[in-house]
């Protein structure tokens, strides 16, 4: 069963604010919520556990997944400065798989404003067809 494995959200929050939370424990409880789906949970377990590699591994897969956010709050966990050009192929990324807003923001960070017009001028226009589309409906 799906989120059998999964704490308590009571139980969740006192580990997490525990002074005394056992490394092991921690990390064991990220990788059941990374299997469940919830990444940012994840990242709560891995960070308060201070492992690393676990939190590397999630900036890759989040860049891999074009997520602008995750990959945002990871490389600050990580005291990360992504140069323009990992920004760049986020936003590319973002671009690909259709998250226009990801793609945006990632392309204001790398600076590169062409291309940040340009995911700007598809928002307008997704917008524009959905005003369209729902003045059809009325």
């Amino acid at each position: 069963m799906a989120g059998k494995k999964l704490l308590h959200c009571l139980k969740k929050r006192d580990l997490l604010n525990s002074d005394r939370a056992d490394k092991n424990t921690l990390i064991k409880h990220g990788q059941d919520y990374l299997q469940e789906g919830f990444i940012s949970d994840c990242i709560d377990f891995f960070e308060k556990a201070g492992y690393v590699e676990g939190l590397i591994q999630l900036k890759e897969k989040s860049a891999a997944d074009g997520d602008y956010f995750l990959y945002s709050r990871l490389a600050k966990i990580l005291q990360d400065s992504p140069s323009p050009e990992e920004w760049t192929r986020l936003g590319d990324k973002a671009l690909e798989l259709g998250k226009l807003l990801f793609a945006s923001r990632a392309y204001e960070r790398a600076e590169n404003r062409e291309k940040a017009a340009q995911v700007e001028k598809l928002l307008q226009q997704l917008s524009q067809e959905q005003t369209t589309d729902e003045a059809m409906l009325h």
